[in-house]
């Protein structure tokens, strides 16, 4: 039995379109020359990291009126962190409609952060264990 930490972000972006240019890894990252003005992604961007492994990363926009139980519970090792996870938000107390959620291995991140502006609130939720 192997135990492992995943880093958690929650958010409420305005569009699920905005949300996978978000995540999702830019293209020109491999193609232009290395420098420190170029990240794998905005989400890297927004965390002050150039590169991560984007296989150590699982993410998704889910929309609709349900619950975060509803919403992710389909996601890797869900039954494992998903209860966790809930009690955060629960203690957090945050005032937007969840619809969207980012987990990465420990350690991809050297210093997870909440990022909020005019498209999207992402709240960094803390790390949970999971065993695989």
């Amino acid at each position: 039995m192997n135990i492992e930490t995943l880093d958690f972000w929650v958010g409420n972006f305005n569009s699920e379109d905005d949300f996978y240019e978000f995540v999702e890894e830019d293209e020109s990252y491999y193609t232009e020359e290395e420098s420190d003005d170029i990240h794998i992604s905005k989400f890297a961007a927004s965390q002050s990291t150039i590169w991560f492994d984007h296989d150590l990363v699982e993410y998704g926009f889910e929309g609709g009126d349900r619950g975060i139980y509803e919403k992710f519970a389909e996601y890797s090792f869900a039954e494992q962190w998903l209860p966790i996870l809930i009690n955060r938000i629960n203690e957090l107390d945050l005032n937007f409609d969840i619809n969207s959620l980012i987990f990465v291995k420990r350690g991809q991140i050297a210093k997870p952060a909440s990022v909020e502006n005019d498209l999207f609130t992402m709240v960094y939720v803390g790390g949970i264990e999971y065993e695989f």
